[in-house]
């Protein structure tokens, strides 16, 4: 088939194919060079002319060292941080999220470090649809069978694609002229002998109508079967925390074998001995065992703890984090290309996708359990002693390994239509109309919610009749049928008693876009250095967002009457919800911008003495949102080439984010969660604290400006070097404040209760001032927590990217090495009334802000020992990292630098119908661990924290298939 345009009028930037020279198994060196279409510019008429960076990278060579899941592989690449991925150190989500955080199956790219929303996605040079109903794109929903490179921005392009484009671009393209057929099927398997993956794929290409049509289409599946607990790896079975809370009096301190000592798998009475009072002070420090005798609870080393809940060892309990969730993915795509005439070409490509994620949570646990010296399942010798003391109650804290795990499941459906006409006039003048629109559905279930009341309820039991009761239950007809529930003993609970409090809730998400756009490209004159391009382009685009929820409104109340309540925060109480997790509905709630733009490219020297060449890059955009008001971007860039072996280059550029509409409108959520309390300086973790969450509709644009400058060195055919600068600052960041973060605590009690953050926190004394004696008084204890989005912080980073390739040969065989190293020594954030935090060389950080090494370094090397054998080695490193921003976790060393090694051999036999390969790759071949590090923020054993999010977590794992075409 013949195309008039060979391209999107999105994609006018050319390049040869030198520049992206990939190491692709299948491609000796000496071939000759094909003109390839990058991205950045509509005007561009060059590749060596681009002003900002841009990577790219093939299929195969992305591949060949992992196959399957494209988006994993270019998370290998050094520029992409803290990604979301199916292997993310996160949890479930759950009611004080986003209802989208279930969906943490999913595939989301992050540049830099910058943020998710701030790294714009484009499919064949248009803006992919948002695919998760926060307002990401998951990449598991773009059609992978027929794409043929990905294109990597690292520069803000606001100017040229609109809004999201902060911290740069990732463009996907589509191999739009694919011939014949082709597939693939693999499985894998870790060498622990699970995580197992399946998956497939066929694509076909023809041409139609004497090659005025072209028709292609593809089908993928995918089964990628969770890994629910983090015990089932050695590392996982450290239990490594990070404890203290960073003062001078209780420094940071990572230690191993930390368990809670407020918590057993069967229960422990936690009231101290001056509560439980002389005639029953034998029941102090005893725990629960099979049938519900008491026994010495046996105590760990406190030696470093500051926390008095916490022991390294002893017979404290500890849970357990998912390591990956669950995938299901079906995928089907179809575009036909027709050119109605040699200057008129039109295409339409629909997408459909289905996904089913899995995700599972920790366990169940209480600290601070109000229990009934009456309750029925307590032995008759134990309430004897409670009676004689006359200790009415006592405190009580279990881990529940007989309830469900939290367990959070999404079927999400999107499907993707692009429609456009391309056409060429004049003297060279290109223009274009494209059309968009998706449609996503999201239905979210929590299997193992908790109706509150019913819970409290089965927990306190009496007996009545000479059998186990429900106090409830005699006086409440609500609690009629309880279940009684027996909670003294490991796994002491009964499935009936479970399946009384545990319920499913559901809701749905919609969400789905409409754009339109269109562009004219053309040089309308020239100068003595040749032609003047310009373009002029124009987007209207609706992005709409509902939410269905089948959940009680989550300002509906339990209903306590009649269950055991003692005091304002205990059990069952005025403030406890429904369900452990509500979302409540939002009707339908959209944005619609309107965006004008106009781009310049004018050379300005021309084979003069000093300059081979020297062109200008200037780019403006005027955006007008009907919700976030107006914004102007815009772009300048030089590239000057002095040499022809070297190219110096530089952008300057004004960028911007509109607010998404989860962030706007996100839906009121409440949920009971357990995070510390640093009123004291010491942060004792209390338990089921109400936290509400919700979206902001007063929020506005962030504002990004951004500089690169850099080189590009080619001293011989077969070796290039880029080194690139960058400098990225963006106001008026979008930040989701949480009044349960440290530092948003500490400003708040530092401020003595004036600061703007208080409002974020509740106290029963409404006390915030920690030097007030009655501030870490149990009557002013936590008892709310709030997390919404602001317009109020400022993030700036800086560093420098290298690229260099070498293709040469060995015996007449060919060998490919290829390095992409980051340097980015800084991460820092600015909220008013705080310390900057640099992130950078943190293992973690707040604000969901993940792992941020200061070197990131990814090597490929590709070698074809013979016509039918081909090796592909990648080896991902990073540098150590401290362990909290702060640097000051004290007696321990950083969290150490890791290589992770991965290697595929494939086997080409000669086969007369085409191309065939099998392959066996081996991810991590040294089943290097990840290394140790400990979260300072969750220092609950067992939770998240053991590990730094884009280490290896599956070990050693093994893939092998085949893959064919013809």
């Amino acid at each position: 088939m013949r195309s008039i345009l060979n391209m999107t009028a999105a994609l006018a930037l050319t390049a040869t194919a030198a520049q992206a020279q990939t190491v692709n198994s299948t491609t000796p060196a000496s071939n000759e060079l094909e003109e390839v279409v990058v991205t950045g510019s509509r005007v561009i008429a060059n590749g060596n002319d681009s002003p900002t960076p841009v990577t790219v990278v093939t299929t195969e060579e992305l591949t060949a060292v992992r196959p399957g899941n494209l988006a994993e592989a270019l998370n290998d690449m050094p520029v992409f941080a803290g990604s979301r991925t199916q292997n993310s150190n996160n949890g479930t989500g759950g009611a004080a999220g986003s209802p989208a955080t279930s969906q943490n199956a999913g595939n989301v790219v992050n540049l830099r470090q910058m943020g998710l929303l701030r790294t714009l996605v484009l499919y064949d040079g248009h803006r992919a649809p948002p695919s998760t109903p926060d307002g990401y794109v998951d990449l598991d929903t773009i059609p992978q069978m027929l794409l043929k490179r990905v294109d990597v921005v690292t520069g803000g392009v606001s100017a040229v694609y609109g809004s999201d484009g902060i911290s740069g671009v990732v463009n996907l393209i589509t191999d739009t002229e694919f011939q014949g057929i082709k597939g693939n099927l693999q499985a894998g398997r870790s060498v622990y002998g699970d995580a197992d993956t399946v998956e497939g794929g066929i694509a076909f290409g023809t041409d139609l109508f004497g090659e005025r049509g072209h028709l292609m289409g593809s089908f993928e599946s995918r089964h990628a079967a969770p890994l629910t607990s983090k015990l089932d790896r050695p590392w996982g079975r450290d239990f490594v925390t990070v404890q203290g809370s960073g003062t001078a009096a209780f420094p940071y301190i990572m230690l191993r074998g930390v368990r809670q000592n407020n918590q057993t798998f069967g229960g422990r009475i936690n009231s101290t001995q001056t509560q439980l009072g002389t005639a029953a002070g034998q029941l102090f420090d005893r725990q629960f065992t099979s049938g519900g005798y008491l026994t010495p609870f046996v105590h760990g080393s406190t030696q470093g703890i500051s926390n008095n809940t916490r022991e390294i060892g002893g017979d404290g309990a500890y849970t357990s984090q998912q390591i990956r969730a669950g995938l299901d993915m079906h995928q089907g795509y179809g575009r036909f290309d027709y050119d109605f005439t040699d200057d008129l070409h039109g295409y339409l490509s629909v997408a459909h996708t289905l996904n089913h994620s899995n995700s599972t949570g920790g366990f169940n646990g209480e600290t601070n359990l109000t229990i009934s010296r009456n309750n029925a399942y307590l032995l008759q010798t134990y309430r004897d002693q409670l009676t004689t003391a006359n200790v009415t109650t006592f405190s009580f804290g279990k881990i529940f390994t007989a309830i469900p795990r939290t367990n959070l499941e999404t079927y999400a459906r999107q499907t993707f239509v692009n429609a456009g006409l391309e056409g060429a006039f004049g003297d060279g003048y290109k223009w274009d109309i494209d059309l968009t629109h998706s449609k996503g559905t999201f239905d979210v279930r929590n299997n193992t919610a908790r109706d509150e009341g019913r819970y409290y309820a089965a927990i306190d039991s009496v007996i009545s009749n000479g059998v186990p009761v429900c106090r409830a239950s005699l006086t409440n007809p609500l609690y009629a049928g309880c279940v009684p529930l027996n909670i003294f003993g490991v796994n002491s609970e009964s499935p009936e008693a479970i399946n009384y409090f545990i319920r499913r809730l559901e809701w749905g998400t919609d969400i789905g876009m409409q754009d339109v756009a269109a562009s004219i490209t053309g040089a309308p004159f020239s100068t003595w250095a040749g032609p003047v391009n310009a373009a002029l382009s124009a987007e209207w685009r609706k992005v709409a967002y509902e939410i269905n929820s089948q959940t009680p409104p989550t300002t509906a109340r339990a209903n306590c009457t009649g269950i055991l309540s003692v005091g304002a925060t205990l059990n069952c109480n005025a403030n406890t919800a429904t369900y452990s997790s509500a979302v409540d509905s939002v009707p339908e709630v959209s944005s619609t911008v309107s965006e004008a733009a106009v781009e310049f490219g004018v050379p300005l020297l021309k084979d003069a003495p000093a300059a081979k060449s020297l062109d200008l890059i200037t780019a403006y955009r005027f955006a007008h949102y009907d919700r976030a008001g107006n914004a102007n971007t815009w772009k300048v860039g030089v590239t000057w080439d002095p040499l022809d072996i070297l190219t110096v280059r530089a952008t300057r550029s004004r960028d911007f984010r509109a607010p998404s509409l989860d962030e706007t409108f996100r839906a009121q959520t409440v949920g009971f969660t357990g995070f510390p309390d640093w009123i004291t300086g010491n942060p004792v973790t209390v338990n089921n604290i109400r936290t509400e969450g919700g979206g902001n509709p007063d929020l506005k644009p962030e504002l990004g400006d951004t500089l690169t400058y850099g080189v590009v060195v080619r001293p011989t055919p077969n070796f290039d070097i880029a080194v690139d600068a960058f400098k990225m600052k963006i106001t008026d960041a979008i930040f989701l404040v949480q009044g349960n973060n440290p530092n948003i605590q500490n400003i708040c009690y530092d401020s003595g209760g004036s600061s703007q953050y208080c409002q974020l926190i509740g106290r029963g004394l409404g006390i915030y001032n920690r030097n007030n004696p009655q501030a870490g008084s149990a009557a002013n204890a936590i008892n709310l927590y709030r997390q919404t989005f602001i317009n109020l912080a400022e993030i700036e980073t800086w560093g420098a990217d290298v690229e260099a390739s070498y293709r040469t040969s060995i015996a007449s065989r060919p060998l490919s090495l290829r390095l992409l190293a980051t340097y980015q020594p800084h991460v820092i954030y600015r909220l008013p009334g705080a310390a900057p935090i640099d992130y950078a060389n943190s293992a973690f950080g707040t604000n969901a802000v993940q792992s941020s090494p200061v070197w990131r370094v990814t090597g490929f090397v590709n070698f074809k020992p013979t016509d039918s054998l081909t090796l592909a080695v990648q080896t991902r490193w990073r540098s150590s990292v401290e362990r909290t921003p702060e640097d000051d976790v004290e007696g321990t060393p950083p969290v150490k630098s890791v290589a992770f090694v991965n290697m595929n051999l494939s086997y080409q036999p000669q086969w007369d119908k085409g191309d065939l390969s099998f392959f066996l790759n081996i991810q991590n071949v040294f089943n290097t661990d990840p290394p140790a590090a400990g979260n300072y923020l969750n220092p609950t054993p067992g939770n998240f924290g053991e590990y730094l999010q884009g280490d290896d977590v599956l070990g050693r794992y093994y893939t092998v298939g085949i893959r064919f075409r013809m």
